[in-house]
C-alpha cells in the first residue's frame, strides 16, 4: 500500500471515529460514562496520528520510549486530579 493511500485511508478513518464521537455524544449517558467515552475516542485518534502522521512506526526504540514516557506523565497527572473531577460532579 502506497503511502498516500495509507494516508488518504487514515484521513478517512479519523473523520468517520469524529462523526462516531460526536454522535455518542448527542446519546444521553451519565456525564461520567460520556467523558470516558469521549477520552477514549481522543486516545486512539492520537494513537494513529502519531504512529501514522508523525511516523512513530518507523523510529527507534529511544523516541518511542520517549513518548511513552510523555503519555504516562499526563496520565498520572489526570488520574491525580480524578477526585477533583469526581467532586466537583456530585
Amino acid at each position: 500500500m502506497s503511502e498516500k493511500s495509507i494516508s488518504n485511508t487514515l484521513f478517512a478513518g479519523l473523520i468517520t471515529i469524529t462523526l462516531i464521537s460526536v454522535a455518542a455524544s448527542r446519546l444521553h449517558f451519565g456525564r461520567e460514562l460520556a467523558v470516558a467515552v469521549a477520552l477514549g475516542f481522543a486516545a486512539v485518534k492520537a494513537a494513529l496520528i502519531g504512529w501514522f502522521f508523525m511516523r512513530l512506526r518507523h523510529e527507534g526504540w529511544i523516541v518511542r520510549g520517549a513518548v511513552l514516557v510523555g503519555v504516562f506523565a499526563v496520565l498520572v497527572m489526570a488520574v491525580g486530579i480524578l477526585p477533583d473531577i469526581a467532586i466537583q460532579l456530585k
